[in-house]
């Protein structure tokens, strides 16, 4: 297929004589055989489509209508990116080649200057049937482009239906010739299989059919027994009711914050194309029209495009012919035509995924928190939304944060050790504040570990040098009274039997430290970690020992 946009050869049915996108068709027995008029189109498609003979309806250029595929590509719009800005062609084409070396990746077929960008192909040696190869060839353009993004990687090119100038054109926004830029002769041109481009290039390895089966049994069980689940309805309305016109309310109320954090009220500037500042004209006038076309009727789509040209900065006649393919179906919806998708029927509008916009768009994590977006997001920061909702709803019920339970709770432990400072009991002081004993341990622990008091009676005593004591030691202290033995804690090194006494054992104190919490409570933060291992002598004094 070769495409360009080219005069009418007779005036409209509504007078207009502007320039509007026109593609030829070939067969390949035309192409090999005999020379064909091209009637100066100077854009090439990688995928073959239909032959309609005189007479026939012509298939559209879709992928549901696409035969083969014949090669996977880049495009490159390295003057875009700051760090290559002012870099030749034939350079950028020297990176790319040296990353797809580093990867291991076969090297491009050949490489094309397009008058300020760079076409890169990947041409495989044998055309590949479409429509059994579509999902690996949206896969490998995916992970191209995500790959060579730093380049100015084009995400509008990835798809299966795009065309490119031509070498020996001209490209008339720069006014360059369209050239070749690698390799130096045709004759050096390598061409790659299709199975070892995905094979080296896919982050996942092809199914078998048997694996294939067995996922599509072990989903359907799932989904089975989710559906059999008896869970009773809860009364009342949990959630909002979502509908299609609120969903895609919500798509378009998200771009409008995305737009105004990016470009304010000032517009899209000269110099904003696919930078750091996200997508340009063309990609929000697709984006905007998309939406549009299930908010608005298609009366008044066209009207809508204008107005978002005017806004963009678009000359109306570019615009038109960027939004042409998304009012058409617009259109069509609204005569009643429905189109056969895999089979089945549904509506012949464009219905383009948030991952998709996403993609279009190029938003950041960074922007989808500034802008507050709701559906243009990725699972990260869907994740922190349900966690942000989840909290809201727990403090609508009442539930008081982590921390201002632990307030609370150290609140109660120090005016309890006062109580039993003055001879209360436990159980008493539990009853007066209406808790539970074991809830009253743990506040009374957390108030011991931030005064720093010990849990004997004894007074603390000055910290000597550390003490390491042989096991003769060890026997000498065991006869000491429990009053006396309540401060000393036996260290033993782990996995030693009985019979290996001849180890040494440390004899500490152990003071209630700072350092250290009750479980469930994380005031002063020390990590287990971070505490003395089993195998270092401790700091702390030993003074049964000292007096032994």
């Amino acid at each position: 297929m070769f495409g360009d946009r080219v005069p009418p050869r007779k005036p409209r049915k509504d007078g207009s004589s502007e320039p509007r996108w026109s593609d030829l068709r070939f067969s390949s027995h035309s192409l090999a055989t005999r020379d064909v008029d091209l009637q100066g189109r100077r854009f090439l498609s990688f995928a073959t489509y239909p032959y309609s003979k005189p007479g026939e309806p012509r298939l559209a250029k879709e992928a549901a209508n696409v035969l083969s595929i014949g090669a996977s590509w880049l495009d490159l719009d390295f003057y875009n990116r700051p760090e290559w800005a002012g870099v030749s062609p034939r350079k950028v084409m020297e990176a790319v080649r040296n990353v797809c070396e580093d990867k291991g990746w076969p090297a491009p077929s050949y490489a094309t200057f397009s008058g300020r960008g760079i076409l890169v192909v990947w041409l495989y040696t044998v055309s590949q049937p479409a429509q059994r190869v579509m999902a690996r060839h949206r896969a490998l353009q995916q992970i191209l482009h995500e790959t060579f993004l730093p380049f100015g990687s084009d995400a509008t090119a990835k798809a299966i239906t795009k065309q490119f100038r031509m070498p020996g054109t001209y490209n008339e926004k720069s006014g360059r010739p369209v050239a070749v830029i690698y390799p130096d002769l045709t004759a050096e041109i390598e061409r790659v299989d299709f199975d070892e481009l995905c094979r080296v290039v896919l982050p996942f390895q092809r199914q078998t059919k048997a694996q294939r089966e067995a996922a599509k049994a072990e989903a359907k069980a799932k989904r089975d027994a989710a559906r059999l689940a008896n869970r009773a309805p809860r009364e009342g309305h949990h959630g909002a009711r979502l509908t299609g016109s609120s969903y895609w309310d919500t798509i378009a109320s998200d771009l409008d914050r995305l737009y105004a954090l990016r470009h304010g009220k000032a517009g899209i500037k000269d110099t904003a194309a696919r930078e750091d500042t996200g997508a340009g004209r063309n990609a929000w006038l697709v984006a905007m029209t998309y939406v549009a076309s299930w908010r608005l009727p298609a009366s008044d789509l066209d009207g809508f495009v204008i107005e978002t040209a005017d806004r963009l900065g678009l000359d109306h006649a570019s615009a038109r012919s960027k939004a042409c393919s998304i009012v058409g179906r617009s259109k069509e919806s609204a005569r009643g035509v429905r189109r056969t998708y895999r089979g089945f029927t549904v509506d012949p509008r464009y219905k383009p995924s948030p991952a998709h916009l996403r993609d279009l768009l190029v938003v950041t994590p960074r922007e989808m928190r500034r802008a507050d977006l709701r559906i243009l997001i990725d699972q990260a920061r869907r994740s922190e939304n349900a966690v942000g909702r989840v909290v809201k709803g727990r403090r609508e019920k009442g539930v008081k944060a982590r921390g201002v339970q632990q307030t609370h709770r150290l609140e109660v432990g120090q005016q309890a050790l006062e109580f039993l400072a003055e001879g209360m009991t436990v159980k008493a002081v539990a009853e007066l504040y209406g808790v539970s004993s074991r809830w009253l341990d743990n506040a009374l622990r957390d108030a011991r570990a931030v005064a720093g008091t010990v849990t004997a009676k004894a007074d603390p005593v000055p910290a000597p040098e550390p003490v390491v004591v042989t096991v003769d030691d060890v026997a000498d202290t065991l006869d000491l009274p429990l009053a006396a033995t309540s401060q000393v804690t036996h260290e033993v090194l782990r996995d030693i039997s009985k019979n290996e006494w001849s180890t040494l054992v440390a004899i500490l104190a152990t003071p209630y430290d700072e350092g250290v919490t009750t479980k469930g409570s994380t005031l002063l933060g020390q990590t287990p970690a971070a505490r003395p291992t089993a195998r270092r002598a401790s700091t702390c004094p030993a003074p049964a020992m000292a007096e032994a």
